[in-house]
């Protein structure tokens, strides 16, 4: 799914102006409670095309906290689109496997339906409001992109192998529904009617459990998963009548969503803008853009990219602008954990693209912060569903407790070094061209 505007995103940003992040809490204490340390590194990444014989990966399950005792830190990292190619040249839905195989950690990664398709089928899609897809209608909408030498049948293949695997190691696939036509206009996300969602859900539903057919693939892909088994979503820009998708969602046996207005405390059922409802609410945070004076803005990389130059990504940077952004993001993204970490152990949330904006600027600063923090005592680095997991297991008494930090606080005695990037990251890298036969 092609990015949306710098004015879409900006206008999901104004409408949480008014929060505030949250304020740091540290008080010295032993440590507590007895988490499990992390596992041992795993070895690397099978190829995308063979099933993946290598299990779950990332931490040990979620579990009970004593009572009076602090939380894990739980981090969730999460991607939209999971397209696998970016600009046809970066494999990068193998390089955040990678990535999560290495660093202890697991990931969601929401899935656009049309990047099931190739270019010439995306009139498959029905976009809501208006009728099939096709590139002229202005709409933000593509299929598949192939990395260099790979056909568009080829690209599917390799899509559905990632998503296999990724589903097989323990990530999680979750929906980023399917045209990212949003600002308010017709065919928007934000004028979707409960009809329009309930289409929308369905497509999304058909284009993954009908991949193999739609695609003509012999021999088949099995995923190892279905529509059913996705529960999570997450809308394009952030948009949409909430009140009108959350009945939807739960009619579809979802039990999360990621896209209301931003917040900085533990989790709950329903929101204001939702209306009552037993989904989970996870948004991502509004917190403070480290080093500019008092700006805030979302916890994720199209948002601090805006903030930058509007992210205007085709325009070129010397190396040492496009350095200093990283660094930022990779500072706004230590900033909002340490508060949590020592403070209240809110989940913290990021948000990421499989892109290379400004050199990669915001993807190497999400891979430097995972290789800092996701092997950290206390910390859980893992899917939403595994949050949800968790969290319908824990007491709302012990939640209110957490929320309001009634518990011993943790000094991190590895703080990060502000300003320094973290050595030995992993960084993307280009695909080789395929051979020809």
């Amino acid at each position: 799914m092609r990015i949306p505007t710098a004015t879409r995103i900006a206008a999901a940003v104004s409408a949480a102006a008014a929060l505030a992040a949250c304020g740091t809490l540290r008080e010295s204490a032993p440590f507590a409670p007895a988490i499990p340390e992390p596992s041992a590194t795993a070895s690397a990444s099978p190829s995308a095309t063979a099933v993946s014989t290598a299990g779950r990966v990332g931490p040990p399950p979620l579990g009970p906290v004593p009572d009076g005792q602090r939380p894990p830190q739980v981090v969730v990292v999460a991607f939209d689109g999971a397209g696998v190619a970016v600009g046809g040249k970066y494999p990068m839905f193998q390089f955040w496997r990678d990535v999560s195989r290495q660093y202890n950690a697991r990931f969601t990664f929401f899935l656009s339906g049309p990047y099931l398709l190739p270019e010439s089928d995306i009139g498959k899609y029905l976009a809501p409001q208006i009728g099939p897809a096709h590139d002229g209608l202005g709409m933000e909408v593509s299929g598949v992109l192939p990395l260099p030498g790979q056909t568009p049948q080829d690209a599917i293949r390799y899509e559905l192998e990632q998503l296999r695997d990724a589903h097989a190691e323990g990530n999680e696939i979750g929906s980023h529904f399917n045209g990212h036509i949003c600002g308010g206009g017709r065919g928007s996300v934000g004028a979707f009617s409960a009809s329009d969602w309930d289409q929308e859900i369905n497509q999304f539903n058909s284009l993954l459990d009908n991949a193999n057919h739609n695609n003509n693939l012999n021999p088949p892909v099995d995923l190892g998963f279905t529509s059913k088994d996705v529960v999570g979503s997450r809308t394009p820009c952030l948009e949409g009548n909430f009140k009108a998708l959350y009945p939807v969602l739960a009619e579809h046996g979802y039990r999360y969503d990621t896209s209301p207005t931003p917040d900085t405390t533990w989790p709950r059922r329903g929101a204001p803008q939702t209306g009552p409802s037993n989904l989970w609410v996870f948004p991502l945070a509004w917190t403070s853009f480290y080093g500019s004076g008092g700006h805030h803005t979302l916890s994720m990389d199209y948002n601090i990219c805006f903030l930058h130059d509007g992210c205007h990504t085709s325009a070129s940077y010397p190396t040492s602008v496009t350095d200093h952004w990283r660094q930022q993001a990779l500072d706004t993204y230590r900033q909002y954990f340490q508060t949590s970490y020592t403070g209240d152990r809110a989940p913290i949330y990021l948000g990421n693209h499989f892109e290379m904006w400004h050199d990669g600027a915001y993807t190497d600063a999400l891979a430097e912060f995972v290789t800092e923090n996701c092997t950290k005592p206390e910390v859980r680095c893992v899917s939403y569903l595994d949050l949800a997991n968790w969290l319908d297991t824990v007491p709302d008494a012990q939640r209110t407790a957490w929320r309001a930090g009634n518990f011993p606080h943790y000094v991190d005695p590895a703080a990060p070094h502000y300003g320094e990037p973290v050595a030995g990251a992993p960084q993307p890298q280009a695909a080789p061209p395929i051979p020809t036969p």
